[in-house]
């Protein structure tokens, strides 16, 4: 099938491009990195409409986003802009060229508008909101999904990802930072007691959720996306400190302020739609994704000191 994925150079969108290619799918990128086939500003309407009529996509899962909330929160115009704009251009391009269905990154973080205790996708948005801009623009692309199903006849599908983590990751996710801070020989930084807990989701076994997704089952409607298991923060860090190898130190630090991000705590978020649906579930241990992920760091970073020791040569 023909897939057209927005923001397929990124963490999440590469490896959902590199999931649909080993599943056989003919695959284009839309990106505004220099390695995309089209390289669109997703804002700009009439760009993304000609990228669309020339992939003519049967499927467009769209990805492109400011995933970042602390940048969201910094500068909510331009994420409200992106979020919500753009993914509107994505939503009218499609219609208008009549591609079958628009498959929409969505987050966890949406259950920030939900009230406690088991969370499926039939759990309501309470009116006092997300209580952050990004949870606030996910919540309204998929209104805005909906809106184009009734409105106009175009089919979609809201996967709602967990916390993802895995080679490739950017800086903006803890385990990221603390990939950075340990490679450069810093300790560790945990803030607060580290009791907080978080379901991290490997990134091939979300990337697995989107080829599942392509099933007609999954037409008009949402799936919650989660990792295996709580765990805390303070666990995680024993688990990183294990499988990095070398000593690491770590700190405890006051924790900072962190407005409207999303916490578990006295919420579940239920998996059972997809797994029943999709036939979806994470495979993936948490050590043995903790162990590749740190590989990759540890392997980027000696390419990275051989480059520039060339370089200094040179």
């Amino acid at each position: 099938m023909r897939c057209l994925v927005t923001g397929g150079i990124g963490f999440i969108g590469s490896h959902v491009v590199k999931a649909l290619r080993a599943a056989e799918h003919d695959v284009k990128v839309l990106d505004l990195d220099e390695r995309a086939d089209y390289i669109v500003n997703i804002c700009d309407p009439a760009q993304v409409l000609r990228a669309v009529e020339d992939a003519q996509p049967k499927i467009i899962f769209h990805i492109a986003a400011i995933a970042d909330a602390r940048k969201v929160l910094n500068n909510p115009v331009e994420g409200v802009n992106i979020n919500l704009g753009g993914t509107a251009c994505v939503l009218d391009a499609a219609r208008q060229v009549g591609v079958k269905r628009v498959i929409l990154a969505s987050t966890c973080w949406v259950a920030n508008a939900m009230g406690p205790g088991i969370l499926d996708e039939s759990s309501l948005f309470l009116p006092t909101g997300g209580e952050h801009i990004y949870t606030t623009t996910k919540i309204a692309t998929e209104m805005m999904a909906h809106d184009f199903r009734s409105l106009y006849g175009l089919n979609f599908t809201v996967l709602r990802y967990g916390i993802p983590y895995g080679p490739g990751m950017w800086p903006g996710l803890v385990l990221r930072n603390w990939l950075d801070r340990v490679g450069s020989g810093k300790p560790l930084v945990i803030f607060g007691d580290g009791s907080a807990s978080r379901r991290f989701l490997y990134i091939d076994d979300l990337a697995e959720a989107h080829v599942l997704a392509l099933q007609e089952v999954a037409t008009n409607q949402a799936y919650n996306l989660e990792g295996m298991r709580a765990i805390s923060v303070k666990e995680l860090a024993e688990s990183f400190r294990r499988v990095w190898g070398d000593p690491i130190e770590i700190e405890f630090q006051p924790e900072p302020t962190r407005v409207g991000e999303f916490q578990y705590m006295r919420k579940i978020i239920s998996n059972a739609k997809a797994f029943v649906e999709l036939g979806w579930e994470p495979k993936t241990d948490l050590e043995y994704g903790l162990k590749t992920t740190i590989d990759w760091y540890k392997n980027t970073m000696s390419e990275a000191q051989s480059i520039k020791q060339i370089s200094a040569e040179a």
